[in-house]
């Protein structure tokens, strides 16, 4: 597996050119428009694009070109850098895909956008004129959505392997370190919000008496009558593996699986998926604690903190996956439990 992005790049620099000769005419991408299917992934993205609806058939068939590929590459790079299981290994393909290719796209096509003029201003429908060359509008169009094309796909994959990753760039970064460009007043490139919604039950004349919640407090251990001395080896094991703090101690650390209140959450030194996979493991997968009802993370954000003091968020488990790297190590820990 490559991690080329082939269509993107043949966008900005080969036979896609949408200003070369044999892609000037409009009419030629009505039925490749309609041919292009709508790509599909379970990848969990972190950003969205807003940016203007395409206006004529070449617009709209390069800008499905480029959501589509977008789509699929972000996935398929995320899958080649996370199949390896070696650090060395993943701090390459990092490096080269965002430091030797990603950036030096973003260099490129903010070149670009200064020699040929394709400046937003010629698609922005408060500023464009009738008068403005057609073929100049729909060739800025797919170079503005072609940039930012990049530089989700960076984001998303500096957001994935974050923790691999010391110098971190954030959307105004691009613009001031990469495109020398000023930064949209309009925010084209967004970090996509999870905002979670209660729901609201339907009034009724008679309700019946409702049961009250089961008072969650934190996880209860099957066997914690019977084999206490399992949590303290799980503790001593997620403390060889720096999963935890060095710090914790036996007793407070027991509390997290006695459905005891929690006043001093255990400090997670991992990353927040290999937390996640671990709560996966013994809540959903191997049912080593009681039933939450569907609480697990609820919970998991009551019992332990950050290794910087700060409390886990909740939605954010919703996007994590298993930590190939580590997942071994957690296994081997959780099965002190068995």
């Amino acid at each position: 597996m490559s991690n080329q992005t082939k269509i993107l790049d043949d966008i900005l620099y080969q036979g896609l050119r949408p200003w070369s000769e044999k892609n000037s005419v409009d009419e030629k991408f009505a039925p490749k428009f309609r041919a292009l299917k709508e790509a599909s992934t379970d990848y969990q993205f972190r950003y969205e694009i807003k940016f203007e609806r395409p206006f004529d058939n070449k617009t709209k068939y390069y800008s499905k070109l480029i959501l589509n590929t977008l789509k699929t590459d972000v996935e398929r790079l995320y899958n080649l850098i996370s199949e390896d299981d070696t650090e060395n290994l993943i701090r390459y393909w990092l490096d080269d895909t965002l430091n030797k290719r990603l950036k030096t796209r973003l260099k490129d096509i903010g070149k670009l956008i200064k020699e040929k003029e394709f400046d937003l201003t010629f698609i922005d429908p408060k500023k464009a004129s009738i008068e403005f060359d057609q073929a100049h509008k729909a060739n800025t169009y797919i170079i503005q959505l072609l940039k930012l094309a990049y530089m989700q796909l960076y984001l998303e994959i500096q957001d994935a392997f974050s923790t691999w990753i010391d110098d971190k760039l954030v959307i105004e970064d691009f613009y001031t370190q990469l495109l020398h460009e000023p930064i949209p007043k309009k925010p084209l490139l967004t970090e996509i919000q999870i905002i979670e919604v209660e729901a609201t039950e339907k009034p009724v004349k008679k309700p019946e008496p409702k049961q009250k919640d089961i008072p969650f407090n934190s996880f209860t251990y099957k066997q914690l009558n019977t084999a206490q001395e399992k949590i303290s080896d799980l503790c001593s094991s997620l403390k060889f593996n720096n999963l935890i703090s060095q710090d914790t101690t036996v007793p407070n650390f027991k509390r997290v699986f006695s459905n005891a209140e929690i006043k001093n959450p255990v400090v997670w030194t991992g990353t927040i998926s290999e937390l996640f996979y671990f709560i996966k493991l013994i809540h959903n997968d191997l049912k080593l604690v009681e039933n939450l009802k569907q609480k697990q993370w609820e919970v998991t954000c009551l019992c332990f903190i950050d290794a910087d003091g700060k409390p886990f968020e909740r939605a954010k488990f919703r996007s994590q996956k298993k930590p190939k790297l580590t997942a071994q190590k957690i296994e081997k820990s959780v099965s002190n439990l068995k």
